[in-house]
């Protein structure tokens, strides 16, 4: 018991030095290519319906960073059985939704697409500083 008193201002006095202690907290975000999935509607000469095609496109994307442009290039299954290969540019908006706009290299003409791609990892870090001594 009269070690127990003896120690107790010890602590107390080590609480209230760490009451001081600087924290420091880092947020990162990585920023990687992403997958890219979505419909996409492919228009021009070198469709074979007047009002274009529409279809399911799978592309990879440079980048997930939100509200920015990437490069994307994909394949594309379109309804009418036929199969696209495209390459264009990207937007990420702020949620998970995504557009493209590109140039189908296949039937040689220009696509359209919108549908979701992955979102940044973000890590939180926190340091704390110990007082100097």
């Amino acid at each position: 018991m009269k070690s127990t008193l003896l120690a107790l201002p010890l602590i107390v006095a080590a609480s209230l030095a760490q009451a001081g202690t600087p924290t420091t907290t880092t947020t990162t975000t990585k920023t990687d290519p992403t997958l890219f999935l979505g419909l996409s509607w492919t228009f021009g000469p070198g469709v074979s319906s007047t009002g274009g095609t529409p279809g399911v496109t799978l592309k990879l994307l440079s980048t997930n960073k939100r509200n920015a442009a990437a490069f994307a290039a994909g394949v594309t299954y379109n309804f009418d059985g036929s199969i696209g290969c495209d390459l264009g540019l990207g937007y990420n908006s702020s949620g998970s939704a995504s557009l493209t706009l590109g140039y189908d290299i296949c039937k040689h003409s220009a696509q359209f697409g919108l549908g979701a791609s992955g979102m940044p990892k973000t890590t939180t870090t926190t340091t704390t500083t110990p007082p100097p001594v």
